[in-house]
């Protein structure tokens, strides 16, 4: 016995993409890139039956819109319209004949080719899946989606756990036992076009507008070489691989891992309850320092990556519910790191009080649009990730995560990611902005600053500055 499909929702009426959407659109067309594919990967243990992961992955197609959801043109412009169809291909790839060497080479290779590859956005589907045959018991699963439709909310509190129930319930011939999700992405999109025609609006708005007036990029950065005893960043394996694959010997986009040592990890825990901070705070301050001697810039702006699910229901929905919130700091280097810090918190509160109103809204304010299209004054982000990234509990398999490598559209993106009580840090970075050597760099000096701060969240930052070794390439 199977699961019957859920009831798909019937085809909608077309309606509008989001204002983060549509700059996600513009962005994406105006780049030839496919740099808002979202993959997921796991390498897969145990018996993998794949006809009841394709049966669960259609159930899930069926339960959620936004994975139905295509972007045709329509007098020039996308829009978004949800069909009530749930199928989905499932190609098995089998390597277990070659040689692990290889085997490895060739996977390497399967990952990277599918990550390049774009959704056709007005067909769709904008979801795919493809299961790597390694050996006897041994897989790789790789799930992507356009980012249009996914964040990381989307992945790991509501799509990989139902995949996991519904993979299940298909292998023991009964129906999963899942609530039915409380809202659906349109849901979302009709909630932000009434609350845009409210008095919020209005007052987030000019919220914004003060604080952002003036916004300028933070200008390229060069780094000082590391200092003795420093932690180096290594390029990563996906980095070298786009290097070899670019027609020029070099990639536009290159990342770089770091971890900070733990007992520094450590220290700051304590530095972290008594300024009364959370972590994002203190590690985008250090950020912002590296970023000052580096660039010259004392006004930093940076961006980061906030989730706007206002209404209890939309946390079971799938989709992008993503706002850009801007945190701008003036560094002043005859302040101490403990005022930065003050001013970064008094900075993110602000931002995080008023999420609701897209970023795409201001920038149109501050700086009209010429030529079409949505272009961001803003060009560095920063994100810290402390939610445990867990896999999904498929019955019958164990899954680990394959970390793979994002690109980014940005001159600098730094995530940093707390696993298994290490704090690493993964910086993207576009090469016309920051070179590779800078880069490493850059990682090296945020990573001294931090054990600088660690000791002493008191420092001053002309101290602080020297003791690090950081200096301003001129």
């Amino acid at each position: 016995m199977t699961t019957a499909p859920a009831p798909a929702a019937p085809a909608v009426d077309r309606f509008p993409l989001t204002p983060g959407q549509l700059g996600m659109w513009f962005l994406e067309r105006m780049s030839g890139s496919a740099v808002y594919v979202d993959p997921m990967t796991f390498r897969l243990t145990g018996p993998l039956d794949t006809a009841a992961l394709r049966r669960a992955l259609e159930l899930l197609r069926g339960r959620h819109a936004a994975l139905r959801t295509t972007f045709p043109l329509v007098d020039g412009s996308p829009v978004q319209q949800v069909s009530g169809e749930c199928g989905i291909e499932l190609p098995v790839l089998d390597l277990s004949r070659l040689p692990e060497a290889e085997r490895e080479s060739e996977l390497a290779a399967v990952l990277a080719a599918d990550q390049a590859t774009p959704f056709d956005l007005a067909r769709g589907p904008v979801l795919r899946a493809l299961v790597v045959v390694l050996g006897p018991d041994e897989y790789v699963l790789r799930l992507a989606l356009h980012h249009l439709v996914s964040d990381a909310w989307s992945w790991w509190n509501v799509l990989l756990p139902e995949l996991a129930a519904l993979y299940g319930a298909e292998l023991d011939g009964m129906e999963a036992e899942l609530e039915t999700p409380g809202a659906q992405f349109p849901d979302f999109v009709r909630w932000q076009r009434e609350w845009s025609e409210g008095a919020g609006h209005q007052r987030q708005l000019a919220y914004w507008t003060e604080r952002l007036t003036g916004l300028a990029p933070v200008p390229p950065v060069r780094a000082a070489d590391a200092p003795a005893g420093t932690v180096t960043a290594v390029p990563t394996a996906a980095a070298a691989r786009a290097t070899a694959a670019a027609p020029d010997g070099g990639a536009a986009v290159a990342t770089q891992w770091t971890t900070v040592p733990g007992a520094v990890h450590d220290s700051l825990r304590t530095v972290y309850r008594d300024e009364r901070v959370t972590p994002f705070m203190l590690l985008l301050a250090a950020f912002a320092v590296v970023l000052h001697r580096g660039s010259g810039a004392t006004d930093i702006a940076v961006g980061t990556r906030a989730a706007v699910r206002s209404r209890p229901e939309f946390e079971s929905a799938v989709g992008f519910f993503v706002n850009l919130l801007v945190i701008r700091t003036e560094v002043d280097p005859g302040a101490t790191f403990r005022d930065l810090l003050r001013d970064v918190r008094r900075a993110a509160l602000g931002a995080y009080a008023h999420r609701e109103l897209p970023f795409e809204r201001v920038v149109e304010g501050l700086r009209p649009r010429r030529g079409g299209g949505f272009r961001s004054p803003v060009n560095v982000l920063f994100s810290h990730q402390s939610t445990p990234e867990v896999p999904p509990a498929f019955p019958g398999l164990t899954a680990r995560l394959v970390n793979h490598d994002p690109g980014t559209l940005y001159d600098l993106d730094l995530v940093f990611y707390e696993e298994d009580g290490d704090l690493r840090a993964l910086l993207s970075h576009r090469r016309a902005h920051c070179s590779d050597q800078d880069a490493v760099a850059l990682l090296a000096e945020l990573t001294r600053v931090l054990a600088e701060v660690a000791q002493d969240p008191a420092i001053p930052l002309d101290t602080l500055m020297a003791t690090t070794g950081v200096h301003r390439a001129e």
